[in-house]
């Protein structure tokens, strides 16, 4: 099972939906999300288990300061799901999202501008001034992020359109349902891929491959280069 299985199983259930949203607040023991969530503690504690196995929270002992330490839990990591679906392509993917130590692209100063700001204001002392400067920067962070998805969606879009014309002129192009395959992918692929990559993704023997790609060849739609396939 891959990590994108195990966290989409994870956030499956609402319970552990809740229970990441209570963790995103503050770490918690197990009593606490059992008297807030109104389960039993056994429940809870399986809920728990599936979440640490899918690597988004992690548990400690601590001291309570009454009674013997508590075990608390606590989100681990900062993930980002991302699903497409659509007439063209299915794809997901599970991006780790990188601490503020990081250098933003020269295309974004303003984005550049907010994570600078952050850097400077985690060295300050805590006062009412600093709680106001990082409310005004999410602010404008949000702001950034609604022009960032608005962008990306124009982009994902663009994809789909020229994915569809892909196919359609292969289909045009070619009769067989292998053949379209094969331009297919070569295309939506960027024009180059070693065949056996190619063999792969298509689930198809290298030896029925080849056979294809030399019949392709003739037709002037490709060219083999020695492992490779490229677009003619």
């Amino acid at each position: 099972m891959t990590d994108t299985d195990q966290i989409f199983l994870a956030l499956k259930s609402g319970t552990r939906r809740k229970i990441l949203s209570m963790l995103a607040s503050e770490p918690m023991y197990l009593s606490q999300l059992s008297f807030q969530l109104k389960l039993g503690q056994q429940a809870i504690f399986r809920h728990l288990q599936l979440l640490e196995t899918a690597g988004l929270l992690e548990s400690d002992f601590k001291d309570a300061g009454q009674g013997a330490p508590r075990r608390y839990y606590s989100i681990a990591r900062a993930v980002r799901v991302e699903v497409q679906i659509s007439p063209e392509m299915f794809d997901v993917g599970l991006f780790d999202v990188p601490k503020i130590d990081i250098q933003t692209p020269e295309d974004f100063p303003e984005l550049d501008e907010i994570v600078q700001k952050c850097a400077e204001l985690v060295k300050q002392p805590h006062s009412k001034a600093k709680l106001s400067e990082y409310s005004e920067l999410l602010k404008k962070l949000g702001v950034e992020l609604q022009d960032i998805n608005v962008a990306k969606s124009i982009a994902e879009a663009t994809y789909s359109n020229i994915r569809h014309q892909i196919r359609s002129i292969s289909y045009e192009l070619l009769p067989q349902r292998m053949d379209q395959r094969i331009v297919q992918t070569l295309a939506s692929r960027g024009g180059v891929i070693e065949i056996k990559n190619l063999s792969i993704i298509l689930h198809i023997s290298e030896v029925t491959l080849n056979e294809r790609l030399i019949e392709l060849e003739k037709y002037g739609l490709l060219q083999i280069i020695k492992n490779k396939v490229s677009l003619a």
